[in-house]
């Protein structure tokens, strides 16, 4: 009877032990998937959140080139009166929404539409032309911004260039047109490089789509008797809808944050007529050395970007694609 008390007791105090080494092991489980993580927050967070914050109370100084060493002087909403107050933001947020960002995300959304319809055609697959045209569909996505707008510029150039040499042959036009620095031809050419530089991936994400789509949902519609116009507006439309809603939204937050388009091809002119707000805060920060007003300038334009991805993903994206 001794003996099995005692056997009772060590079990026990056994148990006890091992009690806290699980509640240990538990412990250490339950902070190993923050542990993980923790390497890549603080990268974002060195490098997204600490530069975000950092320009925004920025924003809210004085500073200049000169001033950088000492610390800006604390103004409040001063910089965003100045700018407000300035005719020159609103031309550059009406050149930014209208003519680089609605302008060419909806001519690469139709011509990247009809393009992908073309490739994925069953003439193309038919004649063993469809891998060389995603070929030459991808090549302008692969030549750098830079080397882009260089070779656009040569093309577009009013004596040298091959477009206003073609027009010059055919008898269009007696002289060359200087289409980047005239004000009615500029936008054009702009909008021309933008859309041409950036029109393969809508090409690609749209083709990707269409080839997700299910064969037997259009052979049955052709069997019922609907015709091709039919079957695209009631069937292909419909389930693409997600990925243009989504290609849409990606292309307007890269187009409206683009800088190197703009500032290579034109920098702004001529005079300011070109100007977008991306050169405008370049203009402000790196030019006139202002770098509190440049900030107040990027802190508006991710207001005016952050208040537009809100009313997208709300009233046209998750109705949409809830509907589908």
């Amino acid at each position: 009877m001794l003996q099995q008390s005692e056997t009772l007791l060590t079990k026990d105090i056994k148990r006890s032990k091992r009690k806290p080494e699980r509640r240990e092991r538990r412990w250490l489980r339950g902070l190993t998937p923050y542990l993980l993580l923790l390497p890549a927050i603080l990268f974002l967070f060195l490098f997204f959140f600490a530069p975000a914050l950092f320009n925004f109370l920025l924003s809210f100084q004085r500073v200049s080139f000169f001033d950088v060493a000492k610390g800006g002087a604390w103004i409040g909403l001063g910089n965003f009166v100045s700018i407000l107050q300035d005719p020159q933001t609103l031309l550059s947020l009406r050149n930014t929404v209208f003519y680089l960002t609605i302008g060419t995300v909806l001519l690469r959304l139709i011509l990247g539409l009809l393009l992908a319809l073309l490739v994925n055609s069953s003439a193309l697959k038919r004649w063993r032309l469809t891998g060389i045209m995603r070929t030459c569909f991808i090549l302008p996505w692969a030549i750098p911004p830079v080397v882009a707008i260089a070779a656009w510029k040569w093309l577009l150039d009013p004596q040298f260039g091959v477009i206003n040499q073609l027009l010059l042959s055919v008898g269009l036009v007696k002289e060359g047109i200087p289409f980047l620095v005239q004000t009615t031809t500029v936008w054009y050419g702009v909008i021309a490089i933008v859309v041409w530089r950036e029109l393969p991936f809508v090409i690609i994400s749209v083709l990707a789509g269409l080839q997700a789509i299910p064969g037997e949902i259009i052979e049955a519609a052709r069997v019922d008797g609907a015709t091709r116009l039919h079957i695209f507006r009631f069937i292909t439309l419909p389930l693409l809808s997600p990925v243009l809603l989504t290609v849409g939204w990606l292309t307007t937050i890269w187009t409206y944050n683009n800088f190197v388009f703009v500032w290579l091809t034109t920098r702004g002119g001529p005079g300011n007529f070109t100007q977008v707000l991306g050169t405008q805060l370049y203009n402000t920060a790196f030019i006139d050395y202002d770098f509190g007003k440049g900030a107040a300038v990027g802190v508006l334009m991710t207001l005016v970007m952050v208040i537009f991805s809100t009313l997208y993903y709300t009233f046209i994206f998750k109705g949409r694609v809830g509907q589908t």
